[in-house]
Order: C-alpha cells, then sequence, then structure tokens
C-alpha cells in the first residue's frame, strides 16, 4: 500500500469516526435540551397553577371521605399542597438547565395540578 493509500485510509476514518461521534453527541444533546425545557415549562405551569391545589384536594377528599371531611381535611391538605407545588415550580424554573432529580424528573407527583384528564392521586 502506497504512502498516498495510507493517507487516504486514515482521512477516511477519521471522518466515519467524527461524523458517528457527532451524531451520538447531537442526539444526547438534543435529549438534554428537551429534558431542560420540559423542566422549565413544567414549572412555570406549576407556578401558575398552585391555587388550584385547593380546588383539586378538596374534590378529592370529598370524594373518598365525604363533604365535611372536605371541608376541613381537604382545606388543609390544599393549602399544603399550594405551597409544595408552588414552592416546586419556582425551584425547577431557577434550575432548569441542572438535571436535578436525575434525568429532570418532576419533583411532585402528579406532574400537573390537572394530569390524565382528571383530578388524579
Amino acid at each position: 500500500m502506497g504512502r498516498r493509500n495510507r493517507r487516504m485510509v486514515c482521512l477516511c476514518a477519521t471522518v466515519f469516526v467524527m461524523g458517528f461521534a457527532s451524531v451520538v453527541l447531537a442526539e444526547e444533546h438534543q435529549s438534554y435540551t428537551t429534558g431542560a425545557l420540559r423542566k422549565l415549562g413544567r414549572g412555570v405551569s406549576n407556578i401558575a397553577t398552585c391555587p388550584l391545589e385547593l380546588i383539586r384536594m378538596t374534590t378529592l377528599v370529598g370524594r373518598r371521605d365525604g363533604n365535611i371531611a372536605a371541608l376541613s381535611v381537604g382545606l388543609i391538605q390544599g393549602t399544603w399542597r399550594t405551597a409544595l407545588r408552588g414552592i416546586a415550580g419556582a425551584y425547577e424554573v431557577t434550575t432548569f438547565l441542572i438535571p436535578l432529580p436525575r434525568g429532570f424528573k418532576p419533583v411532585m407527583t402528579p406532574e400537573f395540578v390537572y394530569a390524565h384528564g382528571d383530578w388524579s392521586e
């Protein structure tokens, strides 16, 4: 094999490896960007909708335990969850570029107040 052929083979191998590496890095970058933007959107949504936790918790407690419990326990739990969801939303907005919890997982469950088309628990 001549000197020119070895250079050509080396050049082709380098281009192949660099091309493959750029595809892998692009996919990793894309998932990071998607996760960060989802975390930011979730945070903004949780800040905006945190007062709905009052309605959500009174409804859930009322379905499970009746109206008296909804007006007492449900309101207390709703007030607590309103504060938690607002704080979690502020945390997610300020740290949206950091993949914590691991993989941009939601801080609270359900991820959104009105998840899956119903007040879910």
